[in-house]
């Protein structure tokens, strides 16, 4: 008896518990945080976490972790993180409060009178705040040299230093401050400084009392000696500054004049052992008759600081004519059927082919200039620190006018830097090639053998490092009509082994061929979890090792869930963390130690920041950034299997709300794109929507969410769409717990699509919505992509839209599987979000969708942002997306009043004004 009452009791609780929680709304969003930055100091000591709001309106906190003494402490707005290189001190600025800054806005405060940020400078060993500064606009720390910072603060009245004059504040100064002594000296009317790796000098240059946008000279300061020096004063204006790692080299560009044309010349300088040269001067002579040094290219130094590189660019054959006035000169692109780039392809990269680029470089130790580029390469892919000898450059032009095929075609050539000489590496290569460890060889995925092959840079012998490997390197899981890419690169080991990825296993190989290839994790193939390395911080070729032992995340295929595994060197995989419930991310080692942290997530649980110490034998979480969480309800995620019509085996997710009764029904909302499964154990905080549905809002609200993986097979994405997506809704229907009078789609882009053509081949869904749809493939095909000026022609022939086919040759697949040749059939009521600044999915798809529902009398909406991309990325906007696409889910699949703008809509000399989000009771 006892026992039933302690029962009830306990059932009882749980029951008050749930009642108190309560649902999200749509004014809870800014509520909620995320981790936006992590850092870890070099031995580990010292982790710093920044948390901001993820709608941005509000106020967020770094927190500070010791991992010695387990103390942590919290700075409210922390931004700017840094930690020093000997660990002693974390600096951060203090952002201005949300409040204060949406004031500012709303009153117009001019930016001189806006409230600044404050730097602070904490004090590791004390636990507490060691010194602050106000009014700071930026700060710098050098990398490996924990003496100083250079703090450049706004221009101030009130400041005062003793022996200074007021007109020396006009401008923003800086302060170079000591952080053993706190010791602070002025640098005045600060316009840049540069701060090398180590070393005790650093470079800046101070503006110009005249002309505020040009420098008027360069300088140097020493932190040893407290002292500043001229480096020259002499020129016009001096930008482009960069440092070498030790910061005995500074180079920059300069101005020779003030004269404004098409053609300005510009000096290189290297300045060295104190002293200053002069690089590039008579042009004609370095650069030829043909070139100019380029103003708007930085040089900058190779890793070991022996080459300066510095670019050039062609002299144009036309000069403006300054006598016509800007309205007596033609507006007008001129587009030639055989130009190599489109116009509107040049102009979405205008800053890439606005100057007709060479790289050069000058040899520091035996002074002279070798071209690395000559007029055929468009890129040359430096990888100097790494490449002994060689550099890979890059020629599109043969095949450029090409660009609906998918991959690209493209010349690889091997150039060498001693002389600037190339060969021909691969010809129509189709896959990128890599300059690997030490640049001794060059390393890419062979599409059409679907093996791994290095180069040997100096002999051009190739070498095949997978052939007799009896495992699949190539993604099995494509379905687009274009080659399979590869599962991937591990990077190398400490033996300088090559790491690949095989469709679940790691493989070591050696670039030559000469070592026999060995499976080091064995069991991923039999057990169904997918085996990756972690890459070093410092030198992404490297794979990560913790406790000499390399560092590997598996993935459980099954389940859908991470773990970390060490392998030992006897070749023992030893399970750290068991793949069972959560998803593990941003894995990072700190460089000298073995203290590691990484985010554990699944849907209930966010993605706070955990750490070990002891090498995975137990892990820490550090960080509690969501504790109001408990407050809301919430949901659970779970795995579902299905087959489809044509028997293809289907996995899925279903999102419940946290006090699901398998006896009540329901409504659903079906959200889908292409393949989601494998991220059942993703984390959904709540925020305003972008593009899709909120699934944690959804659930909140007592809704059911099901995303089904879609499979397809060329030229029928509309059917194959349909086969998965309503095979699964049937499955969820059986279960017995959803409501199939409301049932309900919702997709963007590439789902968006989808949606609208379910909607002419269904009438099961009681309402639909699609963001950014195309609607009729046969005018997309001709489009662009605005984003990139590219043709959408590809798309169609090789990837997402899988038709297979050109448009000529494959007229009738284009148009059956373009909803708007079927819209006479719809019935469900269509809202369709398509931003008139789409550069992804032309604007005109979705207005070809509204305007032929609106023609045939189907109910439809359209919300249409302006100046918002393909994906909306103001809040103001996301906010307005989120409330109106949940009113019209809600309105059709829970009875709720339609609001004013889906009923009465509102007309343009409302906008912005009336928002028609009151419902209509009438």
């Amino acid at each position: 008896m006892t026992q039933k009452i302690l029962s009830l009791v306990f059932l009882f609780t749980i029951g008050i518990s749930t009642a108190q929680k309560r649902a999200i709304t749509h004014d809870d969003y800014d509520l909620w945080k995320l981790v936006s930055d992590t850092k870890i100091s070099k031995n580990g000591k010292i982790v710093v976490t920044k948390m901001t709001t993820r709608t941005g309106r509000g106020d967020g906190y770094i927190e500070i972790y010791n991992t010695d003494t387990q103390q942590k402490v919290n700075y409210f707005n922390g931004n700017s993180t840094s930690i020093t290189d000997d660990e002693k001190f974390v600096i951060f600025t203090e952002k201005v409060k949300y409040a204060t800054t949406r004031l500012e806005k709303k009153k117009k405060t001019k930016d001189a009178d806006k409230e600044k940020e404050t730097l602070y400078i904490y004090d590791v060993a004390n636990n507490a705040i060691y010194d602050s500064i106000t009014s700071v606009k930026k700060y710098k720390i050098a990398k490996k040299n924990s003496e100083y910072l250079v703090i450049e603060k706004f221009k101030n009245k009130k400041d005062s230093i003793k022996g200074d004059s007021l007109p020396a504040w006009k401008n923003n100064y800086a302060l170079v401050y000591d952080l053993k002594s706190k010791r602070q000296d002025t640098i005045f009317n600060i316009k840049n400084f540069v701060l090398p790796e180590e070393g005790n000098s650093f470079y800046y240059t101070t503006k110009n009392k005249k002309r505020k946008k040009k420098a008027k000279g360069v300088y140097t300061y020493n932190t040893a000696t407290n002292s500043k020096k001229v480096i020259d004063t002499s020129l016009f204006d001096y930008k482009s500054l960069s440092v070498n790692k030790l910061g005995n080299q500074l180079t920059y560009i300069a101005e020779r004049d003030s004269v404004e044309t098409d053609s300005v010349p510009f000096k290189l300088f290297l300045y060295k052992d104190n002293a200053l040269k002069a690089l590039v001067t008579t042009e004609e002579t370095q650069l030829g008759t043909t070139e100019t040094l380029s103003g708007k290219k930085s040089p900058s130094f190779s890793e070991n600081g022996k080459r300066l590189y510095f670019y050039t660019k062609k002299k144009s054959v036309h000069k403006k004519d300054t006598t016509l006035l800007d309205s007596e000169i033609p507006e007008v692109d001129v587009w030639h059927w055989n130009d190599e780039i489109t116009q509107p392809r040049q102009k979405a990269n205008s800053d890439f082919f606005k100057e007709d680029n060479r790289l050069y470089y000058y040899d520091v130790e035996k002074e002279r200039y070798i071209k690395l580029q000559d007029d055929a390469l468009e890129i040359v892919m430096l990888s100097d620190k790494f490449a002994s000898k060689y550099v890979l450059g890059i020629d599109y032009t043969p095949y450029a006018v090409e660009t609906w095929k998918s991959p690209w075609e493209m010349d690889y050539y091997v150039i060498d830097l001693e002389t600037g000489n190339k060969r021909l590496l691969i010809k129509r290569a189709t896959s990128t090639v890599d300059i690997t460890l030490h640049g001794k060889y060059g390393l890419y995925f062979d599409l059409s053998t679907k093996d791994w092959i290095s180069i040997d840079l100096e002999t051009l012998q190739k070498y095949n490092l997978t052939k007799n490997i009896n495992a699949t390197f190539e993604d099995k899981e494509n379905d687009v009509p274009a080659p399979a890419g590869p599962y991937g690169l591990g990077g190398f080991d400490k033996d300088e082994n090559l790491l690949i990825y095989s469709e679940y296993d790691i493989w070591k190989v050696s670039l030559d061929g000469t070592v026999k290839p060995k499976n080091i994790t064995k069991k991923g193939q039999r057990k169904k979890i997918i085996f990756t390395t972690k890459r070093q911080r410092e030198n992404n070729w490297l794979a990560e090792y913790v406790d000499g032992k390399l560092l590997i995340i598996g993935f459980d295929k099954i389940n859908k869930a991470k773990g970390i595994y060490l392998l030992e060197d006897s070749g023992r995989l030893k399970e750290k963390i068991k793949p069972d419930s959560y998803e593990i991310l941003d894995v990072t080692k700190a460089l000298e130690s073995d203290v590691v942290t990484f985010t554990k997530q699944n849907f209930e649980t966010f993605e706070d920041v955990h750490i070990t110490t002891d090498n995975f034998k137990t892990h820490t979480q550090i960080t509690d950034v969501n504790p109001h969480q408990k407050d809301f309800k919430w949901g659970t995620a779970e795995l579902v299997s299905w087959k489809a019509y044509d028997g293809t085996k289907l996995e899925g997710i279903v999102h419940k709300p946290e006090d699901f009764d398998p006896k009540k029904k329901y409504p659903l909302i079906i959200y889908f794109y292409e393949r989601n499964a494998n991220g059942l154990h993703n984390h959904y905080s709540p925020r305003p929507s972008a593009s899709t549905v909120d699934k944690t809002y959804l659930v909140s609200n007592d809704y059911i969410v099901f995303t089904p993986d879609i499979v397809y097979k060329t030229g029928q994405p509309g059917e194959d769409a349909y086969n998965c997506v309503m095979s699964g809704a049937e499955m969820m229907e059986k279960k017995g717990y959803i409501d199939s009078s409301r049932m309900a789609i919702q997709g963007q882009s590439w789902g968006g699509y989808q949606v609208a053509y379910l909607v002419t081949k269904t009438n099961k869904f009681r309402a639909a919505m699609a963001g950014a749809p195309v609607s009729n493939m046969t005018s997309a095909y001709g489009g662009i992509r605005w984003g990139s000026g590219i043709s959408r022609m590809f798309q169609y022939e090789k990837t997402q839209s899988r038709l297979g086919k050109n448009l000529w040759d494959g007229f009738d697949i284009y148009i059956k599987n373009s909803p708007l040749f079927s819209l006479p059939n719809v019935e469900t009521p269509l809202l369709i979000m398509h931003n008139d600044n789409d550069g992804a999915v032309p604007y005109y798809q979705g207005i070809e969708l509204f305007m032929g529902m609106r023609r045939l009398k189907k109910p439809a909406w359209m919300l249409v942002y302006n100046n918002e991309a393909h994906n909306l990325r103001r809040m103001k906007n996301k906010q307005d997306l989120s409330i109106r696409m949940m009113q019209f889910f809600d309105h059709y699949l829970k009875d709720a009043p339609a609001p004013m703008w889906m009923t009465k809509g509102v007309p343009r000399n409302q906008k912005g004004i009336n928002f028609g989000y009151e419902l209509d009771k009438e």
